[in-house]
């Protein structure tokens, strides 16, 4: 009896998976590699409305995210600044 409730004890303090035994063989998974995702800064900007709207028209056309037409746009007009900006 005594050894019974040992057991037991010993089962509770390893959890339920000590107890409930796997009835099938572990699925190995493939190791996949994740892309890095580039780093993003965040800024909220104030903007006209017609601008905003211009910049979602043009990237929906040319089939862009909003945020690539804005890094776009901006790339456009730094690159005109000169050298200065340049990356």
């Amino acid at each position: 009896m005594e050894n019974k409730r040992n057991n037991l004890r010993e089962n509770m303090k390893a959890g339920l998976s000590s107890l409930v035994r796997p009835t099938t063989e572990a699925i190995k998974q493939p190791n996949l590699r994740t892309q890095e995702k580039p780093k993003y800064k965040t800024c909220n900007y104030i903007t006209d409305p017609s601008r905003h709207n211009r910049l979602k028209r043009y990237a929906t056309d040319n089939g862009m995210t909003l945020l690539q037409a804005f890094n776009e746009a901006i790339d456009l007009y730094l690159s005109d600044k000169g050298e200065r900006y340049a990356p």
